[in-house]
C-alpha cells in the first residue's frame, strides 16, 4: 500500500475477529508488522461511516469503484454525477447514484450481492477515504451498499489537480465503443509512460475471507514514468511505505488478478487494464526505483481503452510533495547504457541492421517511432568516443532495438567493418522530434529516399502492428525511391505490411530500374500519379536535394505547411516558408550580430533564423552535426565572446565555454542594446 492512515476518533473496529484476511495478514507478517496493525487497524477501520466521510463523499463530482464481473475479474472505474450523486441515508448505508461512463466494463455487472470498493478522493486537497461493503439494491437510479469496513487516506503520493465545472447532463460521450486488444498498443504506452496516477481494484471473494472478504481500489501515484513498461504486455511499479493494511498486496497474494484504470487527464481517454499481479519483494531490481519497499509486476490480459470517455477537465498538475525524495524512476537521456549487439542483418549493399538488447536485463526505454538512438564508439585513431545518432528502424519492444545503417563515413564504417553479434557499446535514450503524430486520422503518405527509409519503417510497422490504434486511419501510401530493386531494405517487411492491412499501399520507384513499372524518380509529378485527390499528411525522409523538392512542390500545390513533417540527413537543406511554423520555438523579436571568427563571416541573426547551426549553414559556415536535436554534441563549438541560450533545454552537455549550435540562439541583450556572439567556426 501507498497510503498511511490519518488520525481518526478512538472508537473503530468492534469485532472480535480481525478485519483482515489470510492474504493481509500474510502480508504484515512477512514485514514484521502484523500486531502492532492488529491494535492499529482497530482504531483506524470502521463498520460505519464517519460523519466526516459522509459530508466529504456528497461533495465530489466522481467516485472511483471497485468490482469483480461475472467471471470474477475485477476492474477500477469512474461513476460521476452532481455533487451529492453519492450519500448516505445513514451510517452503515451507502447510495451511489450518478451514471457509468462508455466503456465501463462493470456497467452491466452490479446485483444484489456484488462486492463494491469505493474511494472518494479530491485531487485538489489530495483527500481521499474508502468505503466497501456489499450491494443491497439496485434501482435504475442509484446503487444501495451495506457498508463493511469505512477508513481515511493520507494526502501521500496524490497529485494536485482541479476538474473544471461541467454539464453532467450532456457532456458525457457515448459514441464510441471501447478498443479492445490483449497488449498494450503505442498510445497506450505512450498515456502510461507520461502518467502520475492510476488506480488499483482487487478483491477476495472466498467464503473464508471473513470479515476481509471484499471488493477494495485503492490510488497509486507518482512522478511520470513510475509506471514501467516492460514490454507490450508487461508493466512494473513500485509500491511505497503506507499504512501498512495491505488490503491491495493481501488481495493479490489470494488471487492474482487485477484491475488498473489509467485517466488521460487531458482527452478524457480511460485506459483499463486486466492484469494478474506478481508481488516482489526483495532482490536488486528494486533499486531501479528510488524508495521503492518492493515492487508489482503486471502481466496484461485485456486492455480496454475508451476515447474521451470522462467529461471532467483538469486544471495542471501539482505534483505531491512527496515525490521530492523518490528521486528519477526513469533513464535520464544523459545516462550511457551498455548494450549488446545481438544480431547484424544485411539488408541492401552497404546497408545493416544492428540489433540491440539490454546488457543489464532490465528492460529497454520506450520511444516514439520515428526517434532516434544516440550511440559512442571507440574507435582507434579518435581521442574520445565518437557520437552518433542512428534513428531506430522498428517499432518498440522493450526487449530489442533495431538501428539501420548506410555504410558512409567514419563511424558508420567501423559499424560494418567492425560490429558483429556478441559486441557491446554504449547508447543513450531514444530523443528527437521527428515523430508519428497519433491524434489526426487523416490519410498518412510516408516519402522516403535511400535510407530516409528507416523512419518511415519504424513508423508504418507501429501502425499495422496495432491496428486498433488507429481503426479511423483511412489509408497509409508508402512510398520509397533507391537507384535500383537491389538496393530497397525491408522489402519483406512491406510486403508482409501489405498484406497485413489493406490500408496500406507500398509504392517502390529506382531511378536505375529495368522494369519500365517501378523505373523513376519520387517526385512530385510521381506522387500527384499514385495518391487520389484529398487531404493528407506528409512525412518525408531523404537526401537534401529529394526533401527540398518535395517539400518546396507540396507547398506550391498548396499543402499545408504544417501537414508536412521531415527530417533530413546531413546539414539543413529545406526551409519552411516564413510567416508559417518555425523549427525553432518563438522568442520575443530580437536582432542579434554573430561572428564566425574563422570563417571571416559576419552575418545578422533574428529569430526567423532559428538556431546557431542553420544560421551558419545558411550562409556557408561548415560546421559538424547529427543529430540536430542538442542530443549527441556533434555540434559542440567553443564560443569565443557573448551570451547564447536554449529556447528548449538540451538533453546533450556540452563543456564550458561551448555550446551546442544546433540547439542554441543568441542571448538577449539588455534594453535598446544588440547583442554579438563571435563563434570559433
Amino acid at each position: 500500500m501507498s497510503d498511511t492512515l490519518v488520525a481518526v476518533p478512538p472508537a473503530g473496529w468492534s469485532i472480535a475477529e480481525s478485519p483482515f484476511h489470510a492474504g493481509e495478514l500474510a502480508a504484515q507478517e512477512r514485514v514484521g508488522v502484523r500486531e502492532r496493525m492488529d491494535v492499529n487497524a482497530r482504531r483506524g477501520i470502521r463498520d460505519y461511516v464517519p460523519e466526516q466521510h459522509r459530508i466529504f463523499f456528497a461533495e465530489q463530482p466522481f467516485m472511483v469503484l471497485g468490482g469483480v464481473d461475472t467471471a470474477g475479474q475485477p476492474w477500477a472505474t469512474l461513476r460521476i454525477g452532481e455533487p451529492g450523486f453519492v450519500s448516505t441515508p445513514d451510517e452503515h448505508t451507502l447510495r451511489i447514484a450518478g451514471r457509468s461512463l462508455n466503456g465501463d466494463p462493470l456497467a452491466g455487472t452490479w446485483k444484489v450481492g456484488s462486492l463494491l470498493g469505493g474511494l472518494g478522493i479530491q485531487p485538489a486537497t489530495r483527500r481521499r477515504n474508502r468505503v466497501n461493503g456489499v450491494v443491497t439494491a439496485i434501482d435504475e437510479h442509484a446503487i444501495t451498499v451495506a457498508v463493511s469496513q469505512s477508513y481515511g487516506n493520507c494526502a501521500k503520493y496524490i497529485q494536485s489537480r482541479t476538474p473544471s465545472p461541467m454539464d453532467f447532463d450532456t457532456q458525457a460521450r457515448d459514441d464510441e465503443a471501447p478498443v479492445i486488444s490483449d497488449h498494450l498498443s503505442d498510445a497506450d504506452r505512450q498515456l502510461i509512460s507520461s502518467a502520475d496516477t492510476f488506480f488499483i481494484a482487487s478483491a477476495d471473494t472466498s467464503e473464508d475471507a471473513g470479515y476481509g472478504r471484499g471488493a477494495d481500489v485503492s490510488h497509486r501515484g507518482g512522478k511520470p514514468g513510475f509506471i514501467r513498461i516492460d514490454d507490450n504486455r508487461t508493466l512494473t511499479t513500485p509500491d511505497f511505505s503506507g499504512n501498512l493494511f495491505f488490503n491491495t498486496i493481501g488481495n493479490l497474494l489470494r488471487d492474482p488478478r487485477a484491475g488498473l484504470l489509467v485517466i488521460d487527464f487531458v482527452s478524457g481517454d480511460l485506459l483499463y487494464l486486466a492484469v494478474d499481479a506478481e508481488v516482489i519483494w526483495e532482490g536488486k531490481e528494486l533499486e531501479s526505483f528510488d524508495g521503492a519497499e518492493r515492487l508489482i509486476r503486471w502481466r496484461v490480459r485485456e486492455v480496454r481503452r475508451t476515447r474521451r470517455a470522462l467529461p471532467l477537465r483538469w486544471s495542471d498538475v501539482q505534483y505531491a510533495p512527496q515525490l521530492v525524495k523518490t528521486g528519477s524512476w526513469t533513464k535520464t537521456p544523459s545516462a550511457w547504457r551498455k548494450l549488446k549487439v545481438s544480431e547484424v542483418r544485411e539488408e541492401a549493399p552497404g546497408i545493416k541492421s544492428f540489433y540491440f538488447e539490454p546488457a543489464d536485463d532490465m528492460p529497454l526505454p520506450p520511444y516514439e517511432p520515428g526517434q532516434f538512438l544516440p550511440i559512442r564508439l571507440d574507435i582507434p585513431g579518435h581521442a574520445g568516443p565518437v557520437t552518433r545518432t542512428y534513428t531506430l528502424s522498428d517499432a518498440y519492444d522493450a526487449r530489442r532495438y533495431r538501428i539501420t545503417v548506410k555504410r558512409e563515413g567514419v563511424a558508420s564504417t567501423w559499424l560494418h567493418e567492425h560490429i558483429e553479434a556478441g559486441a557491446f557499446l554504449e547508447a543513450k535514450a531514444p530523443s528527437g522530434a521527428f515523430v508519428l503524430d497519433r491524434t489526426n486520422i487523416r490519410p498518412i503518405v510516408f516519402v522516403s529516399a535511400g535510407i530516409g527509409i528507416t523512419p518511415m519503417i519504424a513508423m508504418l510497422k507501429s501502425i499495422v502492428g496495432d491496428p486498433n490504434e488507429r481503426s479511423g486511419l483511412e489509408h497509409i501510401y508508402f512510398i520509397h525511391g533507391a537507384r535500383d530493386v537491389n538496393e530497397h531494405p525491408f522489402a519483406d517487411e512491406l510486403h508482409a505490411a501489405t498484406k497485413a492491412s489493406p490500408r496500406v499501399s507500398v509504392h517502390l520507384r529506382e531511378s536505375r530500374a529495368v522494369n519500365a513499372s517501378t523505373a523513376g524518380r519520387v517526385d512530385i509529378a510521381y506522387l500527384r500519379s499514385v495518391l487520389p485527390f484529398g487531404d493528407y499528411d506528409f512525412y518525408l525522409c531523404g537526401p537534401a536535394a529529394f526533401m527540398r523538392d518535395l517539400y518546396s512542390g507540396l507547398r506550391a500545390l498548396n499543402v499545408a505547411d504544417d501537414r508536412i513533417r521531415f527530417e533530413a540527413f546531413g546539414p539543413a537543406s529545406v526551409k519552411r516558408d516564413k510567416g508559417l511554423i518555425n523549427l525553432m520555438p518563438i522568442v520575443p523579436e530580437r536582432l542579434a550580430k554573430v561572428v564566425f571568427k574563422r570563417s571571416q563571416k559576419t552575418v545578422q541573426w533574428s529569430p526567423e533564423d532559428g538556431s546557431l547551426l542553420e544560421l551558419a549553414e545558411a550562409n556557408g559556415v561548415e560546421v559538424a552535426s547529427n543529430c540536430r536535436s542538442g542530443v549527441c554534441g556533434t555540434c559542440s563549438t567553443r564560443i569565443i565572446s557573448g551570451d547564447i541560450t536554449y529556447p528548449v533545454p538540451c538533453e546533450g552537455e556540452a563543456e564550458a565555454g561551448m555550446a551546442l549550435l544546433c540547439s542554441a540562439i543568441p542571448a538577449k541583450a539588455g534594453k535598446g542594446e544588440e547583442s554579438t556572439v563571435e563563434i570559433d567556426a
